[in-house]
């Protein structure tokens, strides 16, 4: 009896070793599970090109392309950046002698002055804050308001391509001046921003974290994530000598990444115009869009109306 019992025990301990290694087997990787995205987005910063004291004065230099016209969205975020780049340099250098914080962004060439901040005791940095509260966060999912495959322009625009080409799909928009102000920020110039950078810096302004990029068969990947989940996105970069028409073989290269990817959305976004075999990818798998060049003012105004 003794006997058989230890048998009967045996077998269990060995059944649950084969279960849990099987298991194991099974599971997908970590980067390719579909674990909910991250709930804490890291918010858009603006980057610094240069950075020096001169007398009383912090000199922040952000690479960030001024409009021609006031922007009192942008002065009023690069003023609150420059003082947190100020808090982050005095951990290397001396500031107790500066009284202002001098902030610059890039026209053309070089940079123009856009603001200052005086500091009431030299060398003291107000306490920190939270940035100005100028852009409304999208809802939990807002991609989910990007119309399905029967709404916005319909295929076959590419017909009336001019016969000098295309060039980026900004020229091409019109963006509220809020986004516009907040993709600026970013050092996106959106007048002459290609679709990829404009849809990632709408992104991270609708409160998605955005990976650094991957390189691979002719496109960038980034992984985009929210308390939602996490967003394939695939960027097809665009060459003067390319067909204005996105082309079937980048679609499947695409449809087969993100299957591969584990995430629980996709996006191919390209500078190219959609062909009719796009809806019918759509129609088959609805977690995956297609913004192309006629796609992107849908785009854009289904964030600006969240």
């Amino acid at each position: 009896m003794g006997v058989a019992i230890g048998i009967i025990i045996g077998l269990a301990v060995t059944a649950a070793i084969v279960y849990f290694v099987i298991r194991g087997i099974q599971a997908p990787p970590p980067e390719l599970g579909t674990s909910k995205g991250t709930s804490e987005p890291i918010r858009p910063v603006p980057p610094v090109s240069e950075f020096h004291v001169k007398g009383d004065a912090a000199n922040v230099y952000f690479d960030v392309p001024l409009p021609s016209r006031e922007d009192a969205v942008l002065e009023t975020l690069l003023l609150h950046e420059a003082v947190e780049v100020v808090r982050e340099k005095r951990h290397t250098l001396p500031i107790d002698q500066v009284a202002r914080v001098v902030v610059f962004g890039r026209s053309g060439a070089g940079f123009d002055q856009v603001g200052e901040v005086s500091l009431e005791t030299p060398g003291t940095l107000p306490p920190p804050a939270p940035p100005p509260v100028v852009f409304k966060q999208a809802g939990p999912d807002p991609l989910a308001s990007f119309g399905a495959s029967s709404g916005g322009p319909q295929p076959g625009v590419a017909a009336v391509v001019p016969d000098e080409g295309f060039g980026p799909a900004g020229a091409e928009v019109d963006l509220p001046a809020e986004i516009e102000s907040g993709l600026r920020m970013q050092g996106v110039d959106p007048a002459t921003a290609y679709a990829g950078d404009l849809v990632l810096g709408l992104l991270r302004l609708s409160g998605f974290t955005v990976s650094e990029a991957t390189e691979g068969e002719g496109s960038r990947t980034y992984l985009a994530s929210n308390p939602t989940g996490r967003t394939l996105v695939w960027v097809d970069p665009l060459a003067d000598s390319d067909y204005p028409e996105l082309e079937e073989t980048t679609i499947n290269r695409f449809m087969v990444r993100f299957e591969q990817s584990g995430t629980e959305r996709g996006l191919l976004v390209s500078d190219k115009f959609c062909p009719f075999i796009v809806y019918e990818k759509e129609r088959r798998e609805p977690r995956v869009r297609f913004l192309t060049r006629e796609r992107l003012q849908q785009f854009i105004d289904s964030l600006a109306l969240t």
